[in-house]
């Protein structure tokens, strides 16, 4: 799971001119963008062709990330190299006057775009306006959707992702000291426009259902106490204490004894008065908005079938990158599942494979050093940290890439997902940051094959890769920042399933039937998924299908729990990684005896983070 590409599309933002959504997985309906005006002659000579679409694309850029202090500060470390300029640290409010905005200019937009003409623009271009197109199209097909999206989700809601980015925000300089504590007393402003939003989806029929509420509410009543900030064992004092220590040794010069300790209670007491108190009323509004939405029989069963159908097959269209139908991917899981479930009884009945060797237990930084090491025949290298830069766009040596392993606080690790990615910074990416949650109890293969879905070969080496490839430069940033989940969740599920070969020279685990059962899992998930979004699954119903695989009603309970609260998350991961699948054979057919899954590795690597649609036409023309 990547954590920062997820969290910008939460954020709601205002700025002058015309605004419009550039959104993605959980919050497409909640990250209004404001772009710019930009004059684009209907008909330009092919020498300048090349110079105004990278112009456009830099003022969506700029305007996708101004008003938006806290996006900005975790996309750019040198915001002014591409022409931004914060004159003070705001957090994005959602209004409806905003969304309204956002969704007329999504028309406009396209109509700029087609005074393009594609065919003038160099190859690299020609790719980039058609994944921008077909980008904003989709998102003007969901922006008709403008209450079924959840940013209050209990497991990846708001709540739950912004003291995370509070946590790991980086002092780079004294005015960051600044901004954090601006926009940390900025939490109950931006909560209430939240709020805003969930009266449009309680007033539509569309609030979440009691059991994400109690989930949400328990979250938020437990998740900031006094006690813990009074003894300083709060992550949000913990983190900022340690930064600000940093800052003032690298910096003694820009931080006296003083300040450090003016800061440091500034912290305590805006977390006291101003953050604590945030939660607290989330939860009563929310609770409040409930009742309401009980009594006019709203709570996520109203609007028609057909409606949450349409939204639901956008959706995934959105998160994974596929353009087929829900019959399609229906049919494309069931062959999957049946394939996996022959191939798990014949092995077995086969008996263990597993080689007699005993280990001691590798700790992460193990793990990582052997990852990067096993997958150097498979994969291309990266450039960080080599004297060779080759000759890409890449002039100057970069510095290794280094990951720190941190693990996710007790007050978040309850509803947090296994691990997740914390995506660094467009111009200052060889620092990067993994969360383990030490409630998920991840050891041995199952450790293993999580850094190798959170590192290498998996998100953070895709995303170095994709950073040093100079798809998004300074002339055209804009790729940098447009989302594609089901590239880089598929990739990195293909990474994790592909690490149980690795896995297989340290652990004395049979490890082919691991990963063959991890695959069947995610499969029946995916299966679920469908059923209960699509066709209208209910508990009883999934807590029946799931007792003929031996799953008590307890887990199934659960099982239906999540995907309810998360619509399209495991077709995120399973489809796309099927998706990868696919056009891993259309390669190999062909390429013929050129084939090779190192040459394929590459293709998907520099073709940079695009919709599947798109890449397949990029393989049939570059063969």
């Amino acid at each position: 799971m990547r954590i920062q590409s997820k969290i910008r599309n939460f954020f709601v933002r205002k700025s002058a001119g015309r605004k419009l959504f550039l959104a993605a997985s959980v919050g497409c309906l909640l990250f209004l963008t404001g772009f710019l005006s930009v004059f684009l002659p209907r008909s330009m000579p092919a020498l300048f062709a090349d110079a105004s679409y990278n112009r456009l694309c830099r003022e969506i850029f700029r305007s996708e990330l101004s008003g938006n202090t806290l996006t900005l500060h975790y996309t750019l470390k040198n915001p002014a190299d591409y022409g931004i300029y914060e004159a003070e640290a705001r957090l994005p409010v959602y209004s409806p006057e905003s969304q309204a905005l956002s969704q007329a200019a999504l028309t406009d937009w396209l109509e700029e775009l087609s005074a393009v003409d594609p065919e003038n623009l160099s190859p690299e271009n020609q790719y980039s306006y058609t994944l921008l197109t077909r980008y904003l199209t989709l998102q003007q097909s969901l922006s008709a959707f403008t209450c079924y999206e959840e940013p209050l989700s209990p497991g990846s809601g708001m709540q739950q992702t912004l003291p995370v980015l509070f946590s790991e925000y980086r002092f780079q300089r004294r005015k960051d000291i600044d901004n954090y504590l601006s926009l940390l007393s900025q939490t109950d402003s931006y909560f209430q426009g939240l709020l805003s939003y969930e009266r449009e989806k309680a007033d539509a029929g569309l609030f979440m259902s009691a059991e994400s509420l109690d989930a949400l509410v328990q979250g938020c009543e437990t998740f900031l106490t006094e006690d813990a900030i009074d003894s300083g064992s709060h992550f949000l004092v913990e983190s900022f204490t340690t930064r600000l220590t940093e800052f003032r040794d690298a910096y003694p010069e820009l931080l006296s004894d003083d300040a450090f300790d003016y800061y440091y209670q500034e912290n305590i007491r805006i977390l006291k008065e101003d953050m604590m108190p945030a939660y607290r009323e989330l939860a009563k509004e929310m609770t409040l908005l409930s009742e309401t939405a009980r009594q006019k029989g709203g709570l996520s069963d109203s609007g028609g079938a057909s409606e949450k159908q349409r939204y639901y097959t956008l959706l995934i269209r959105k998160s994974t990158g596929s353009d087929r139908s829900v019959e399609e991917i229906q049919e494309m899981l069931y062959a999957q599942f049946d394939s996996l479930r022959r191939e798990l009884l014949q092995l077995k009945k086969q008996g263990s494979s597993a080689a007699a060797r005993h280990t001691h237990p590798l700790s992460a930084e193990d793990i990582l050093a052997f990852l990067q090491q096993d997958m150097r025949e498979d994969y291309p290298p990266l450039l960080s940290g080599s004297e060779a830069q080759g000759s890409g766009l890449l002039k100057k040596q970069l510095p290794a890439v280094t990951c720190d392993i941190k693990y996710i606080s007790k007050s978040l690790s309850a509803s947090s997902a296994p691990a997740f990615y914390l995506t660094p910074q467009m111009d200052s990416f060889h620092k990067n940051v993994i969360y383990i949650n030490p409630d998920s109890s991840l050891e041995g293969t199952a450790l293993f094959t999580t850094l190798a879905h959170e590192a290498f070969p998996g998100h953070l080496y895709q995303t170095v890769y994709a950073r040093e490839s100079g798809i998004a430069d300074r002339k055209n940033p804009l790729r940098g920042i447009l989302d594609y989940p089901g590239y880089a969740e598929g990739w990195a599920l293909y990474a994790e399933l592909n690490s149980y070969d690795y896995a297989a020279n340290y652990y004395a685990a049979d490890t082919e039937i691991l990963k063959i059962s991890r695959s069947l899992e995610l499969c029946l998930c995916s299966l679920l998924d469908l059923h209960i979004h699509y066709y209208g699954f209910n508990l009883s119903q999934t807590q029946a299908l799931l007792s003929m695989f031996g799953i008590p009603e307890d887990a199934a309970q659960n099982i239906y729990t999540y995907i309810e609260q998360e619509p399209a998350s495991y077709l995120k991961y399973y489809l796309s990684y099927l998706e990868i699948l696919s056009l891993k054979e259309e390669a190999a057919g062909l390429w013929g005896e050129n084939y090779s899954d190192y040459r394929f590795h590459q293709f998907y690597l520099d073709a940079g983070p695009s919709d599947f649609v798109s890449l397949r036409e990029r393989l049939h023309r570059e063969q």
